[in-house]
């Protein structure tokens, strides 16, 4: 069983919505790109060298990967009866508006990804003890925060995604992943947040953002991502 490094992240200055809109779809579609020519394969692939392959194009399909597979999770949401009404043709004002508030909160970053999806990114050291699924006082602030916009803008399907490094063994990387994607989910539908909004999964090391090969990158693998889509229609 392994124990992930202990590294902290210093969390960057929020950058121009449009810009980041425009950067992200870009990369996304670069990402399915090379993801189709380097044959990456789903999180439960055995072959770690695969991960390590390539540090750009391993970080810009793991992160594509990732959201896409979230979002097919989020469609199952909205298909059903938990969001409700569909916001309509206000959406891209509607995410706008929850972008800017999540923005404000200290420990996060936003990513707008589309019209109607958003990215929001905890660090794992912000939640999480090293190796561990029990969120700290820090993190448990953030999470409430995070909680209270989700109340406030009750149109969207959330989905926790829990990541880690490579260090340790798969099997302990996917449990730990689960685990603390699980606790994060019982933290917001605790603060107040539908549960049957809020999905939970853990991708273990299987989407890397990084190269496992440095401290930083493996820092950075180490994270909690909250994805929210909006019923538009």
């Amino acid at each position: 069983m392994g124990i992930e490094s202990e590294d902290l992240r210093e969390l960057g200055p929020r950058g121009n919505a449009r810009r980041r809109r425009r950067t992200v779809a870009v990369a996304l579609l670069m990402a399915l790109s090379l993801a189709g020519c380097a044959g990456v394969r789903g999180p439960y692939a055995t072959e770690r060298d695969k991960t390590r392959k390539g540090a750009a194009v391993g970080a810009a399909s793991g992160a594509a990967a990732a959201i896409l597979k979230g979002e097919r999770e989020a469609d199952e949401i909205l298909a059903g009866a938990a969001i409700g009404a569909a916001v309509g043709t206000g959406v891209g004002v509607y995410m706008d508006r929850q972008e800017e508030a999540l923005a404000r909160i200290p420990g996060t970053t936003v990513e707008r990804i589309g019209q109607n999806l958003l990215l929001v990114r905890f660090d794992s050291s912000v939640l999480f003890a090293v190796d561990s699924a029990i969120v700290g006082a820090s993190g448990r602030a953030a999470v409430d925060r995070v909680a209270d916009v989700l109340i406030e803008y009750p149109k969207t399907a959330v989905i926790v995604q829990g990541h880690t490094d490579s260090t340790g063994t798969e099997e302990h990387n996917q449990d730990l992943s689960e685990r603390r994607a699980a606790a994060v989910r019982t933290l917001l539908v605790g603060s107040g947040v539908g549960g049957a909004r809020v999905t939970a999964l853990g991708y273990g090391e299987g989407y890397p953002v990084a190269s496992n090969d440095t401290a930083d990158g493996r820092r950075l693998n180490r994270r909690v991502d909250v994805l929210l889509k909006a019923k538009a229609r």
